[in-house]
């Protein structure tokens, strides 16, 4: 909070996650909430902050973002320890109705993130970001006009060393490792054009509070 008074910018919360964050906490099961939060709001904040990590020169937001990273990888972690075993242990019925659950918040951070080819998180319907662009002096029609003009060339966005996706790195590996993709609700992910990554390898690291220093390094 000091941080940000310092900078003096504060942003309102995206629109979908505040979504997901609302549906998470009225949803009529305690797994569902740890789903929804250590899980998937969590593991978006990982990444976010892995990647901030990344990217700033400043050393001060640097030691921040490292230390919020630990913090929020032990929200992840225990999100797994706890709901691996309970998950295992439920009837089937039940079991689908928490793998549509997740389903279906992927898929609202999946729609939200559409605008340029999916690529990014920029939105004319995201207030915090239409503030940012003002911010840095950018015009919105000419950022977003070439941001479609990129995607529609099949211009592909790569990623800054280090940096990771939050949905394909984190959110998706943690679901499928503790058995909230199953064979029906996979075929959803597949009809919704949704790619499942189960490579745990990112996902372990970044639980032993770590940035995501392996890809930093190739």
């Amino acid at each position: 909070a000091k941080y940000c008074d310092k900078v003096a910018m504060v942003y309102p919360m995206t629109p979908w996650l505040k979504m997901l964050i609302d549906a998470t906490l009225k949803s009529d099961r305690y797994e569902k909430v740890m789903i929804g939060m250590n899980m998937i709001v969590e593991g978006l904040a990982l990444g976010a902050f892995n990647n901030m990590y990344h990217v700033t020169n400043c050393p001060l937001l640097k030691a921040l973002t490292f230390n919020v990273m630990r913090d929020e990888s032990r929200h992840v972690s225990f999100g797994h320890i706890f709901l691996q075993p309970v998950i295992k242990n439920l009837d089937e019925a039940t079991r689908e109705e928490l793998a549509d659950f997740a389903f279906n918040a992927i898929y609202l951070i999946v729609q939200g993130t559409q605008v340029g080819g999916g690529q990014t998180l920029a939105s004319r319907a995201d207030p915090g970001f239409m503030q940012v662009l003002a911010n840095s002096e950018i015009d919105p029609d000419d950022f977003f006009k070439g941001l479609q003009e990129a995607a529609d060339a099949g211009i592909l966005m790569d990623f800054p060393p280090g940096q990771i996706h939050s949905l394909h790195d984190l959110m998706l590996p943690a679901l499928a490792r503790v058995g909230l993709i199953t064979p029906r609700v996979r075929k959803k992910y597949d009809e919704a054009g949704i790619q499942i990554s189960e490579d745990l390898r990112i996902l372990h690291q970044m639980e032993g509070g770590a940035p995501n220093l392996e890809a930093a390094a190739e």
